[in-house]
Order: C-alpha cells, then sequence, then structure tokens
C-alpha cells in the first residue's frame, strides 16, 4: 500500500498519529523532489527552500469535501516562461529569469515621469515697503499678470499694483434693481391686472403693498451676485495653486512678503524679468513649476 492509500484509509477512520506520519513523508518527499530539480522555478530562486520549508506543513488529503487538498508542485519546461516582467506559469513577480529579485519600479500613468513647466517667478520681500516698491516698478514696466502676497492688507498696495476699481459693485447694483423690478412686475400683475386683490383698503396694484416683497427679491439678488461675483472673479475655487509649490512661500502668512509675476504675462520673459526682479532688492527669487496638463 502507498503513502497516499494509507493516507485516505486513515482519513476515513479518523486521523490518527500513523496518519499524521503519513501526511508528513508525503509532503516530505515531494518538497525533496522539487528542491533537486533544479529546473524548478521555486527550486532556483535563492530563497526557495526557505519559502518551501516554512509552508511544508500537513494538508488533508485531496478527496475531502470540506477541506484543502494536498499541495502538489509542477515541473515547468524553461521554454514556457513569459519574457522579463510579465506573470506566467514559470515566472513569480519580482522574479528574474535568472532567480534574481528585480527591484521594484516606479512610474506615472503613462509610464514616463510627469513633465514639468514653468509657472512664476516669486520674489521674497524682507518688509511691506520693499514689496510695494517692487509692485510699483511692475507696473511701471507694463506688467499685468503679477501679485502680491502679504501677511496683512498693506495701504496703497492697489493703487502701486494699478490695479482699477472693482466691478463687482455695478454688479451687485445691477442685479438687485433687476430683482426689485421683477417683483413689482410680478405682484403688479397678479394683483392688479389678472387677479384684482384689494388689500387695507387699497387700490389694486398699489405700491406700499408691494414693498416687502421688493425688499426681500432686492437683498436676495444682490447677496447671491456678491458671492457668486466675488467667487467668479478671483477664479474660485481653485484646489491647487503652482505657490504652494514653493518652500519659501509658507512664510507668507507669517512674516515675509513676496510678488509673483505669472509667465503668461505678455511682457514675461525670463531673465529680463528675474534681473528686475533683482533689482528691486529681493531677498530671494526662484521660478516656481507645476505640472503640464
Amino acid at each position: 500500500m502507498s503513502d497516499d492509500d494509507s493516507l485516505k484509509k486513515t482519513k476515513k477512520e479518523g486521523l490518527s498519529e500513523a496518519a499524521k506520519e503519513a501526511v508528513d513523508r508525503v509532503v516530505k518527499a515531494r518538497t525533496d523532489k522539487v528542491l533537486t530539480d533544479p529546473g524548478h522555478p521555486v527550486a532556483s530562486t535563492p530563497h526557495g527552500k526557505e519559502d518551501i520549508d516554512s509552508h511544508a506543513k500537513p494538508f488533508p488529503p485531496a478527496d475531502s469535501d470540506d477541506e484543502a487538498p494536498l499541495a502538489t508542485f509542477k515541473k515547468i519546461d524553461p521554454e514556457d516562461r513569459e519574457s522579463p516582467g510579465h506573470k506566467g506559469p514559470g515566472r513569480a513577480v519580482g522574479i528574474d529569469d535568472e532567480g534574481h529579485h528585480e527591484p521594484p519600479t516606479h512610474s506615472s500613468r503613462n509610464g514616463a515621469p510627469p513633465e514639468r513647466r514653468a509657472a512664476l517667478l516669486l520674489a521674497e520681500y524682507k518688509s511691506p515697503g520693499a514689496c510695494l516698491r517692487a509692485a510699483e516698478r511692475l507696473r511701471d514696466a507694463g506688467y499685468t499678470k503679477f501679485d502680491t502676497h502679504t501677511p496683512f492688507p498693506v495701504h496703497g498696495m492697489d493703487k502701486a499694483m494699478g490695479l482699477p476699481d472693482s466691478k463687482l459693485g455695478w454688479l451687485v447694483f445691477c442685479m438687485g434693481l433687476t430683482g426689485a423690478t421683477l417683483g413689482f412686475t410680478m405682484m403688479y400683475w397678479m394683483n392688479g391686472i389678472d387677479y384684482p386683490i384689494v388689500i387695507g383698503g387699497k387700490p389694486p396694484g398699489a405700491v406700499p403693498s408691494m414693498v416687502p416683497i421688493l425688499f426681500e427679491l432686492t437683498v436676495l439678488f444682490s447677496a447671491l451676485t456678491a458671492v457668486f461675483g466675488m467667487l467668479g472673479m478671483n477664479k474660485l475655487p481653485r484646489h491647487n495653486h503652482p505657490l504652494f509649490e514653493s518652500e519659501r512661500f509658507r512664510g507668507f502668512s507669517d512674516d515675509k512678503f513676496f510678488v509673483s509675476v505669472e509667465v503668461e504675462d505678455p511682457k514675461f520673459k525670463l531673465e529680463r524679468t528675474r534681473d528686475l526682479l533683482e533689482k528691486t532688492h529681493a531677498e530671494h527669487v526662484e521660478l516656481v513649476e507645476e505640472d503640464a496638463p
């Protein structure tokens, strides 16, 4: 009777010490066969024996319905091995054809590192006065797409940057007037023409009865326009900005003052703009990059 036959027989009668010994003999025999076969992919790896020894535990027989079958090993023909870098029957992930471990590779989605492009020039200053004078120099040189970053509001900075008055106030006024006009038209049509109603002894379509609704619609349209108009003019929300790529920029909310000039500015020339910022006595000037789209 072979070891496999004795193993099946003892399984039916209940596992005993003899059954356990039979299982151990089967596992050991198959393990020794793998380790002595130089063509087996597991045996050819530097850690093949350690891996097999650590997992060489008794398994239940293959005819069991509720337990895992005995571990088996199959010899792989070297011609069935796939090319390096692919999974296959003769090659494990992270192992090359010679049995050596392969280092992990890191790449972007398309297999190449992400491309970088220039986003802006960032100049650092130690005082608000120096930052304000730098903004004046950029304004006089014809730059328009630049900004200042300070830990607190600086009086006169808008004028130094050449910024015009905000158009948001006119936009809010127009939309508030629109809300009042729509409210008046709606109520005059409904209460004075379509379905006349006498309210408080006033004739149909009387203005005093419309005042509360006119006020509410004027405030509603003005408030919504102010909020969404501000977000639109400031190009918000924007979850990331190239300025966050600079480690030095973190000091803008503490005690540092910065001026940034975007590369989209029509007057922007890298060397010429850098020289201009350096002439404003900047403490540090750096080119900030971002990932190309």
